[in-house]
């Protein structure tokens, strides 16, 4: 576990991926102040909560992923961790080289998230300092 705990919002338009992360990153030390099933509902969550972090998935509904991080970065940057089943089309993303992103491909486990919460951990106090 990283040694901060972090505000997080989730946003995934699987309900099963929304629920094992709102069980699994309380048990890590973390609270879920948001969680969305699109790209729309996180931008409206991420104004409302304001979260340490953001874990989004790539392929969601009225708004993707991709589109609510450039969003969002207009105004408030926070580190991101994606997670998805299709990387490959981060390629050709020019945010998603910053160091302010980190990627988890699924199915993904507790023990993935781990190190990736410590990762944005210090991206936050990088950001922040």
């Amino acid at each position: 576990m990283s040694g901060q705990s972090l505000r997080i919002a989730i946003a995934d338009d699987e309900v099963d991926m929304r629920d094992f992360l709102c069980k699994v990153l309380p048990r890590l030390g973390h609270e879920v102040v948001a969680v969305a099933a699109d790209g729309e509902q996180l931008l409206a969550e991420c104004l409302r909560a304001q979260p340490d972090v953001v874990i989004t998935d790539l392929k969601m509904p009225r708004c993707d992923g991709l589109s609510a991080v450039a969003t969002l970065w207009q105004t408030r940057r926070v580190p991101v961790i994606v997670i998805s089943a299709f990387p490959q089309e981060l390629a050709d993303c020019p945010w998603a080289q910053s160091a302010m992103v980190t990627v988890l491909v699924k199915p993904i486990k507790k023990a993935d998230l781990e190190p990736a919460l410590a990762w944005a951990a210090t991206a936050r106090s990088s950001s922040s300092g």
